[in-house]
């Protein structure tokens, strides 16, 4: 893939995307948003695929932006601040716009632009002892970056949200959990067999019906009722001529786990 971020993927069709700067907390670059582009493609382009998940190396998820990019964003002049920021959403962009399921495995601290990352994602998980910091604000930074009005906004609110982003506040695990930031938090020695377990749960479902409910979901803020449910009947009609269908009635009834083949 990349020298910044790795991409794998198993048997299962689930693929594993991470970022691999451990030297400097996995922090993230013009090249990192680049190569995450490139991963995202790559598993777009997998008929096969059923889930991706976003990881890091070493002891951290990723905590934002690296340090050295920024001090070139603040010798240079706003053009060039624009042109690297816009680089870093098209990472975002790519991320949150994939078909199939994503998944942050937060074992480690996620702070800044990393927390974006993550909140980008459809699924989280979070070990004990790591932490989900948004702080744009303690380095003179908006909390307009990478998203993280966009998500935050949507989970917690807009109130919340500016208080989240204006004073800097770092959530720990439980915190994030009652919260509604992550979806599931963890031991950190069992951390990575959590994750997989998710994997199989989402390498489990049918993948167009799993597809169908992103798309509804996606941009939904903006639709009518009328409107979402034409959306609806034309993704249901498709999952309900299915051969992933067929396989859940006859599985159903049959008292058996379904065997889904994407189809």
């Amino acid at each position: 893939m990349g020298d910044l971020l790795v991409l794998a993927s198993d048997s299962r069709g689930v693929y594993t995307l991470t970022i691999r700067r451990p030297e400097v907390r996995n922090a993230l670059n013009s090249q990192a948003f680049r190569e995450m582009v490139a991963a995202c493609d790559a598993v777009a382009a997998d008929p096969a695929a059923r889930a991706l998940v976003v990881a890091g190396e070493g002891k951290a998820f990723s905590t934002g932006g690296d340090f050295e990019t920024l001090r070139e964003l603040l010798d240079g002049d706003r053009d060039h601040a624009v042109a690297e920021l816009r680089n870093a959403n098209t990472g975002i962009l790519a991320l949150a716009g994939l078909s199939v399921p994503t998944v942050a495995a937060l074992h480690g601290d996620a702070y800044g632009g990393g927390a974006a990352v993550a909140l980008s994602t459809d699924f989280r998980i979070m070990a004990h002892g790591a932490r989900l910091g948004f702080v744009f604000s303690r380095l003179g930074l908006s909390g307009a970056d990478t998203g993280a009005t966009w998500w935050l906004s949507r989970l917690v609110g807009v109130p919340r949200a500016m208080e989240i982003l204006s004073l800097g506040h770092v959530f720990d695990a439980g915190e994030a959990l009652e919260a509604g930031l992550v979806n599931e938090v963890v031991d950190a020695d069992g951390f990575d067999a959590a994750v997989n377990a998710f994997g199989d749960r989402l390498a489990g479902l049918a993948p167009g019906a799993v597809r169908g409910t992103k798309r509804a979901l996606a941009g939904i803020e903006g639709r009518s009722l009328e409107e979402q449910l034409d959306l609806e009947a034309d993704i249901q009609a498709d999952a309900i001529t299915s051969a992933d269908f067929r396989e859940g009635l006859e599985a159903f009834q049959a008292r058996r786990p379904p065997r889904f083949k994407g189809i």
